[in-house]
Parts: C-alpha cells; sequence; structure tokens
C-alpha cells in the first residue's frame, strides 16, 4: 500500500485534477478501499484524460481525495466515524427547515453561503479580516453554488488563491448547481422541495463543476433556505453526504455559542450577516474557528 500512496505523488492524484469529466456517477454501493491501515469509501467515479478515478473520503478524517478507481474493494465498516455521523445526519425527525447537524460539541464552525447572486464581487472584507485575525490556515467552510461560480468567476478563483496560498483551509460544501428559489411560494414547494428539482443531479453537477476547476469537492451538504423534507435528505445521504444545519444564522438574530456552526452569506446578499460577524470578531468574541471536518456532533 506503501508504493500505492508514493504512485499517487507522482502521478499528481489526490487534489483535483483539472479538465473534462466524462461519466460522472455516484458509485451507489457500500464499498471502501484500505490504504496503510486508512479505510477510504468510494463515492463516485469518473473519466478524466482516458483514466478512470474515484472521489474517496477518509472514513477517520472527513478528508476527500481523488484515488485511482481500484480493482479491488471491501465492504466498509459500520461503525467509522463517517458512517455514525451519515447516520445521525439523516435520522428523524425531518424538520421542514434547518435538518442535518446543526451544533458540535466544542468550538466554532464558520460557513458562508454562495448561493446565487447579482450582486457584484463578494463579501471580500469577511474572508480578509479571518485571514488577518488568526494563524494560517484559516479554516471556512463555502457552500457554493454552480450559478454563483459561473457569475463571479473572478470571485471564485480569488477565493482558490487564498485556499492555494494557504492563507484559508477551504472545504467545499455543496449547496446545489441551481439553488432553485421561487419568492412568495411556501417552503413546502420551494427550493429543493420545488417541482422542478432534480436534486441528484443537482448535487453531482455541482460535485463535477468543481472538478473541472480542479477543486476536490467534500462530503458536506447544506440545502438551500435549509429547506427540505425526508425524501430529500435520504437522498442526501445515499449519495454519501452529510448534510449541515446551522443553530447561528447571524443575520436572522441567531448569536453563536460553543460548539455553534456559524452561518453567513458570502455572496453580497445578506451583509447584515457579515457586519454582525465582523463586530463579533474584533470584540474577541470568535477566538478561534475549526474545520467543519472536525464536527463531532451532539
Amino acid at each position: 500500500m506503501r508504493r500505492f500512496l508514493l504512485l499517487l505523488l507522482l502521478l499528481g492524484i489526490g487534489t483535483a485534477p483539472a479538465g473534462t469529466i466524462r461519466d460522472y456517477r455516484s458509485i451507489g454501493k457500500d464499498r471502501c478501499l484500505w490504504i496503510d491501515n486508512e479505510e477510504w469509501a468510494l463515492l463516485r467515479r469518473f473519466d478524466m484524460e482516458g483514466k478512470t478515478r474515484t472521489l474517496a473520503v477518509d472514513t477517520r478524517t472527513l478528508q476527500t481525495k481523488i484515488l485511482p478507481l481500484p480493482k479491488r474493494t471491501t465492504s466498509c465498516r459500520k461503525d467509522s466515524r463517517y458512517r455514525r455521523l451519515l447516520r445521525r445526519a439523516g435520522s428523524p425527525p425531518y424538520p421542514l427547515q434547518n435538518d442535518g447537524i446543526t451544533h458540535g460539541k466544542e468550538g466554532l464552525y464558520l460557513t458562508t453561503d454562495l448561493c446565487p447572486s447579482s450582486k457584484k464581487g463578494f463579501e471580500k472584507r469577511l474572508y480578509e479580516a479571518i485571514i488577518r485575525r488568526f494563524p494560517h490556515p484559516v479554516s471556512v467552510t463555502l457552500f457554493i453554488t454552480k450559478r454563483w461560480i459561473d457569475k463571479h468567476p473572478a470571485a471564485f478563483e480569488r477565493l482558490r488563491q487564498w485556499d492555494r496560498d494557504g492563507a484559508l483551509r477551504i472545504t467545499w460544501g455543496n449547496h446545489t448547481a441551481a439553488h432553485h428559489y421561487h419568492p412568495g411560494k411556501p417552503l413546502n414547494n420551494n427550493f429543493v422541495l420545488s417541482p422542478e428539482e432534480k436534486l441528484t443531479d443537482d448535487i453531482l453537477t455541482l460535485e463535477k463543476t468543481l472538478l473541472e476547476r480542479g477543486v476536490t469537492p467534500s462530503i458536506f451538504f447544506r440545502f438551500p433556505g435549509l429547506v427540505s423534507d425526508e425524501k430529500a435528505v435520504h437522498t442526501v445521504t445515499r449519495l454519501g453526504l452529510i448534510p449541515i444545519g446551522t443553530d447561528a444564522w447571524l443575520a436572522k438574530g441567531q448569536r453563536p455559542k460553543e460548539g455553534s456552526i456559524i452561518l453567513v452569506h458570502g455572496n453580497g446578499n445578506e451583509p447584515k450577516g457579515v457586519r454582525i460577524f465582523l463586530r463579533l470578531l474584533k470584540e474577541g468574541k470568535i477566538p478561534r474557528l475549526r474545520p467543519i471536518t472536525g464536527i463531532s456532533a451532539k
């Protein structure tokens, strides 16, 4: 297995390989690969430049990586950290809003949503503030959409550059490709519950978009509008993704406490939440930020 890891390094595999992807699909089976006593759950398979690869997750650290598709696999352990979190995130009750993991045991987790937006640029001040305030790299989770990436390529590249330079440690979360929203419609007929939503395709399209731009998608997912139902939750968890909610949506008046998952919008649509976060940061009420991969649900 050590030779296998050395081969990955020589081939430059691990970070996302940029380029055109074909036949991107969910593996849809409980299959794992062991590398140096580490269990990797296989999530997707795809073809790029004549080679078949897989998106896999370390079931202990929750880090994702691109690997060559192995010829031999094993059944995954049921008691891994990844599987326990996946079961917990997909269990009842199934509230209409804010399902999934909403709180950790310790620390603070900053999540910033990049929903489709007609605003120019992005909340650069937010990311610059945490880069100045904390030792590098600073952990932040971006729940991103394809529509935002397509409309804001320069902002997306700026975020990628901070990640490459080591100023930020970005966990690239899935917020769907389209982020359907119909003003005035009830929640049970809106966002991913909209009649035109094809959630599996929406999720896989966003992942493929990130991979084709050289970014490795994570296993973390946030429902647009925090709206979902039992069917939507099961769709997400069957794809191997962990739904993440929040208990500190700052613009809605919620305040962070130990273990909080903070939600602000980095797309310019909700400047109030950013102003509150920057004030809390200045007042010393955000002492440090933890990576969402370290989450331990209550």
